[in-house]
C-alpha cells in the first residue's frame, strides 16, 4: 500500500484515499504497557490483560524496535520505566486520553453521556464531602464512573502529572510547577468530642483530651504542628490515622481534627461523637488543581465545574 508523508501522525492511503491514525494501532498496547507499570511487572500485567507474558513481552519489544529505544529496564523484582520510556508513556496516555473523549464527545452527540472520572482527593474529605457530588453528579450522568484516589498532599501533583489522575481536589496541597488550581477557598477545622461533652474549647482544655491527629503525609498534620508549636502546646498524640475514628475509642476523652466541610453529623452521631470548635484554630485551604494546560475527557470537566462552582459557593 503506497502512503503519502505523515502528517499530524495520520497517513492517507493513496489507493483508497482513506485516512488511518497510527495511534489507533497501538492503543491496545498502550493500555498494555500502562498495565505493566500499575503492576510493576509483565507477568503480572498478563494476568491482568488475560494474556500469557511472552505474548505480552513480544508486543513491547515489536514497539521498541519501533522506536528504537528501550521502553523498561528489567531487574529481579520487576520492571520499571527507562528516561525514555517515562517520555513516550506519558504520550501514550495522552492518546488514550485523546480517545476517551472523543468517546465521550460521540457518547456525548447520542445522548448517551458515558465517561469515567479519577480523582485524587485528601482521604479526610473522600467518606462525605467528595462522595455526596459524586452522588449528586450520577444522578444527571448515570454512567459516568468515578475512580477516587486517596492521595497526601505532597504527593497529588504526581498523581496528575502522571496521568493517575484527571483532577485533584486537596487540603493544603503542596503545589509543583505545571499544575493549575481551578478554584480554591478556605475552610475551618472541626473538632470531633464525645458526645456530652463541651462543644468550645480553649487551648488549655487541650490537656484534658487524648489526641487522634493526621497523619504527617497530611497538608492538616503540618498545619497543626506549626500552629501548636508557636504556641508551645504539648498534644497527648495517642493515634495517627487519616480516618474518622469513634470518640470513646480511647481511655480518655478523645479529640479529632476534621474539615467541618467533611462532617456528616448524622454519622457521627453514630459514632458516638459530636462537633466541637477549638478556638485560635486557623482555616486551612482548600484546591481543585488539574495538570496545566490539559484537555480533560468531557466526564472530568464536566465534574471539575460542578466542583468549581461548590467551592465557589
Amino acid at each position: 500500500m503506497l502512503l503519502d508523508v505523515e502528517y499530524n501522525g495520520i497517513l492517507r492511503c493513496k489507493k483508497c484515499n482513506a485516512m488511518r491514525d497510527l495511534t489507533v494501532k497501538h492503543l491496545q498496547l498502550y493500555m498494555a504497557i500502562k498495565a505493566i507499570v500499575d503492576e510493576g511487572s509483565f507477568r503480572k500485567a498478563s494476568e491482568l490483560l488475560g494474556i500469557s507474558p511472552s505474548s505480552l513481552l513480544r508486543q513491547v519489544k515489536g514497539l521498541e524496535e519501533e522506536l528504537d529505544a528501550p521502553l523498561f529496564d528489567r531487574f529481579s523484582g520487576g520492571v520499571r520505566l527507562t528516561t525514555v520510556g517515562e517520555i513516550y508513556y506519558r504520550t501514550f496516555n495522552e492518546h488514550l486520553a485523546q480517545m476517551d473523549r472523543a468517546k465521550e464527545t460521540v457518547s456525548d452527540l447520542r445522548g448517551v453521556r458515558i465517561g469515567h472520572v479519577r480523582i485524587a482527593v485528601s482521604p479526610e474529605l473522600a467518606p462525605h464531602y467528595l462522595f455526596s457530588q459524586v452522588q449528586t453528579f450520577r444522578q444527571t450522568h448515570p454512567r459516568v464512573t468515578f475512580s477516587i484516589i486517596p492521595t497526601p498532599s505532597v504527593s497529588f501533583s504526581e498523581a496528575l502529572m502522571e496521568g493517575q489522575a484527571d483532577l485533584a481536589l486537596i487540603l493544603l496541597p503542596v503545589m509543583r510547577s505545571g499544575i493549575e488550581t481551578l478554584a480554591s477557598r478556605d475552610v475551618s477545622l472541626s473538632v470531633v468530642v464525645p458526645t456530652g461533652s463541651q462543644t468550645v474549647l480553649y487551648p488549655h482544655d487541650l490537656e484534658d483530651h487524648q489526641m487522634i491527629v493526621p497523619t504527617h503525609v497530611s497538608g492538616v498534620r503540618e498545619m497543626l504542628d506549626v500552629h501548636f508549636g508557636k504556641r508551645q502546646i504539648l498534644l497527648d498524640q495517642a493515634i495517627e490515622t487519616d480516618h474518622l475514628l469513634p470518640p470513646h475509642l480511647l481511655p480518655r476523652p478523645s479529640l479529632q481534627f476534621w474539615p467541618a466541610v467533611a462532617l456528616d453529623v448524622d454519622a457521627l452521631q453514630r459514632l458516638g461523637g459530636q462537633v466541637g470548635v477549638l478556638t485560635g484554630l486557623p482555616r486551612v485551604r482548600l484546591s481543585l488543581c488539574q495538570l496545566g494546560g490539559r484537555v480533560l475527557p468531557v466526564a472530568a470537566a464536566r465534574f471539575g465545574m460542578q466542583l468549581q462552582e461548590l467551592l465557589h459557593e
